[in-house]
């Protein structure tokens, strides 16, 4: 039996990653509790389990990674808007995983530093807990912002292909300007409708872009525009 394509593998891997990051979220728990008190305590008794959610998304946004990269070859990296948009998506990664860490380890290690201390040392903890979240907010905020302009960039060179291609670059063009235009619209805020909305077109743009990498492009993708000038 043959191995699959290189580009093949990458969209079964996207597509994976795709619908194992949304279960993923959804098994997540919040802490809870009436007081600072409690909610350090539910924070540290949940701690294994929110771990264990939380490695599972970095090991997602690898392969999410691995899979927008591999798109970006095929959609030929000698085109500027490509080779832009990849570094955007690659930047809003590393962003996203920073908020990973605080969420799933940063901030479950100030818990467990405070939760047994005196009031004061409970509420010092508290308030460097709800700190770290004011900066996974906005992480996560850069991540959106920086992988729905890769989205865009990468699109915008693929509408301009034929066949799946420009299929594909129809749905980014969507894919990549809906978060902008929502986080632009809600700022600072961000209620749990706006998340939920930002991973639903996030999923269907990666399952397209997975479907993409499986089936192939259907036709010859356009060169880099020095090319297309030459000739």
């Amino acid at each position: 039996m043959n191995s699959p394509s290189p580009q093949r593998a990458a969209g079964l891997v996207l597509a994976a990653c795709a619908v194992i990051s949304v279960i993923d979220v959804a098994l997540d728990i919040g802490a809870s509790g009436h007081t600072k008190a409690e909610i350090l305590a539910s924070m540290v008794d949940l701690r294994a389990r929110h771990q264990l959610v939380h490695m599972i998304a970095m090991a997602c946004l690898a392969g999410l990674a691995f899979g927008f990269t591999t798109l970006a070859q095929q959609a030929n990296l000698r085109r500027a808007p490509v080779l832009a948009g990849l570094i955007c998506y690659l930047v809003g990664t590393l962003a996203m995983m920073g908020g990973v860490l605080i969420d799933g380890f940063i901030t479950i290690d100030l818990a467990l530093s405070y939760v047994k201390g005196t009031p004061e040392e409970v509420a010092t903890g508290y308030h460097l807990i709800q700190f770290a979240y004011v900066v996974l907010q906005n992480l996560a905020n850069l991540s959106w912002v920086m992988q729905a302009c890769g989205v865009l960039l990468v699109s915008s060179a693929l509408v301009t292909d034929a066949g799946r291609a420009r299929m594909l670059g129809l749905v980014g063009l969507a894919a990549g300007a809906l978060p902008i235009v929502a986080i632009a619209a809600t700022y600072p805020n961000m209620s749990q409708t706006l998340v939920v909305g930002i991973l639903l077109v996030q999923g269907i743009w990666n399952l397209s872009a997975a479907a993409f990498l499986i089936r192939g492009p259907g036709t010859a993708l356009r060169p880099s525009g020095m090319q297309t000038a030459a000739a």
